[in-house]
């Protein structure tokens, strides 16, 4: 009757517990919704105090860190989300390659949405993000390879005038490109699941794209 009367009242505490944490995951969703960021913020890291494994509550909170400018705390939030394995694993690296993005870190926000389209081939968005930076990046070396083409022409011009001889310039290899392979992957992926712009977004091409959390 004791050993009863024990496992009721535990499973009576459980469900509470649970309520308060639905009850405050809640309370920061409608701070969410609402832009008050640093609030919905707090209302997660009460539920993370007590349970540091609460994977909507990180997650959230990962949310919250990103919309507030603060991406490397979003970056460690999602990474760990993403670590997890669980159902939220797959938009934590999608998420995380946009945080990265956002802080000028492309190469790492490349990597982030590889692992998203590899976890769900099917992830539009994904993929759009994906070749969006890959074309933002090549078009940069492109750019970097043609100043320095000028600046080594302008030094041969200098050192064909000082030494009255021919003098050649080297091309600086690229770096930092995407290997070809994964690059020809990822085309071929985005041809299968064509990203789509939602109707009534107002968005550029050449921008990322947020998902709706």
């Amino acid at each position: 009757m004791k050993k009863t009367l024990l496992c009721f009242l535990l499973l009576l505490l459980c469900a509470a517990v649970q309520a308060g944490v639905h009850g405050r995951l809640r309370q920061g969703g409608k701070y969410y919704n609402e832009q008050k960021y640093g609030s919905a913020l707090n209302s997660y890291h009460e539920i993370l105090k007590e349970d540091p494994g609460q994977q909507d509550a990180l997650f959230n909170a990962a949310n919250a860190y990103y919309r507030l400018n603060e991406y490397t705390q979003a970056q460690e939030a999602f990474r760990e989300v993403a670590d997890r394995k669980g159902a939220r694993a797959q938009d934590a690296l999608f998420n995380l390659g946009n945080a990265y993005y956002r802080a000028g870190d492309k190469d790492k926000a490349i990597e982030a949405y590889k692992a998203a389209v590899l976890s769900d081939p099917q992830d539009k968005e994904a993929i759009h993000n994906l070749q969006l930076v890959i074309e933002q990046k090549q078009q940069n070396n492109k750019n970097q390879n043609n100043n320095d083409n000028q600046d080594n022409r302008s030094d041969n011009r200098q050192n064909q005038q000082k030494n009255g001889g021919n003098s050649a310039g080297g091309q600086k290899p690229q770096e930092g490109q995407m290997d070809k392979n994964d690059a020809q992957r990822v085309l071929s992926v985005a041809k299968e699941n064509e990203y789509k712009r939602p109707a009534g977004r107002n968005r550029a091409p050449e921008e990322i794209v947020d998902k709706d959390w």
